[in-house]
């Protein structure tokens, strides 16, 4: 997903419009306007939600069982049982859905992906 654009709604909300460069489809969402989205250290582009929910991440033909700590629209941050080693590109597995996605940064047993 790629944003888009921000397009200010009702006060102190926002519509964050993404475009999915594979399918073109257009997804919008409704996030409130937060301070720490203008901070200099806060570089994520979409505001991310504190989740608890198992995962399967798919490699080949082999599957890693983890934990989503955070998700947003652009991606999501995994804890993993041990220090796995992934691939670059993997297919995420939660709730049903099978996002493809990329490794962004690793850090002990946590790893931040974004969705492709």
């Amino acid at each position: 997903m790629i944003l888009n654009r921000i397009i200010p709604c009702a006060a102190d909300y926002d519509i964050w419009s993404y475009d999915c460069p594979e399918c073109t489809a257009v997804f919008s969402m409704v996030e409130a306007r937060t301070a720490d989205r203008s901070s200099v250290h806060e570089r994520r582009v979409v505001l991310r939600h504190a989740v608890t929910a198992f995962a399967t991440i798919g490699c080949r033909s082999s599957a890693i069982a983890c934990m989503v700590r955070n998700l947003s629209a652009a991606g999501a941050c995994l804890g993993l049982p041990d220090h796995a080693l992934l691939p670059n590109t993997f297919t995420l597995t939660s709730g049903g859905s099978a996002l493809p996605c990329h490794t962004i940064w690793r850090r002990d047993k946590e790893i931040g992906v974004a969705f492709d």
